[in-house]
């Protein structure tokens, strides 16, 4: 069994999880009770950890004294995450996976909200493509800034499908939009400022998922129109 941090995969919401747990304001002695049982007790099965979603938030300051961690490796881990967490005013997100043949259960942690510049994976991609389609949008809208990304898609079949696959992923976040307020899941400035860009650019550059090659060479030539860049 592993903890380690990493980025929240979207998935729909089990019907037997406990809603309590999304309750950011209240649900601090649920997530301590699940985190006593887990990091100290080592629990990784049974009816509490049924009870637990896929994914939920937790303000960092609801864990206090992390004395129930009793791991040198889980601590480190945990230390950071909230650390991290108080320097974006954001939350810890708990993720539970589970093996469905062997029966037990592992957390995993993250930072919320994902920012451009995390590190990206196949567990948070939902996110990240969000991003990207908001982005596409607000460059369809004003194409004076960063060029138009659109003034081709009619003619061009392979820069439509690129753009379609990218809000197609990115719509993956829609039912945790069902929970949770849109900026306690991801943060960008939506006007779109140059220091953003970058980091939307370095974050594309050289990631190996499907379309972001592809992206980062569209918006290259797109933009290397532009003076910004």
């Amino acid at each position: 069994m592993t903890t380690s941090v990493t980025s929240v995969p979207v998935a729909p919401t089990p019907v037997a999880v406990n809603p309590a747990y999304f309750d950011v304001e209240n649900n601090r002695e649920l997530a301590l009770k699940l985190f006593t049982s887990y990091y100290k007790m080592h629990t990784n099965s049974g009816k509490l950890m049924d009870e637990v979603p896929p994914f939920f938030l937790i303000k960092p300051d609801f864990l206090g004294d992390i004395s129930f961690v009793t791991r040198g490796s889980d601590k480190l881990i945990m230390d950071y995450c909230i650390a991290t967490t108080r320097e974006r005013n954001g939350y810890v997100g708990v993720i539970k996976h589970r093996n469905p043949k062997l029966q037990y259960c592992w957390l995993e942690l993250i930072q919320m909200p994902f920012m451009l510049g995390d590190l990206i994976s196949e567990n948070n991609k939902a996110q990240f493509f969000y991003l990207l389609s908001q982005f596409v949008e607000y460059a369809k809208l004003n194409p004076k800034i960063y060029g138009d990304l659109m003034a081709e898609i009619d003619s061009d079949k392979d820069l439509a499908l690129m753009i379609r696959e990218i809000n197609k992923i990115g719509e993956e976040i829609n039912p945790l939009l069902q929970i949770y307020k849109i900026e306690q899941l991801v943060a960008v400035n939506p006007n779109w400022p140059p220091q953003e860009v970058k980091k939307m650019l370095e974050s594309i550059k050289g990631n190996d998922m499907e379309w972001c090659e592809v992206f980062y060479e569209c918006l290259m030539y797109v933009m290397g129109r532009k003076s910004t860049f």
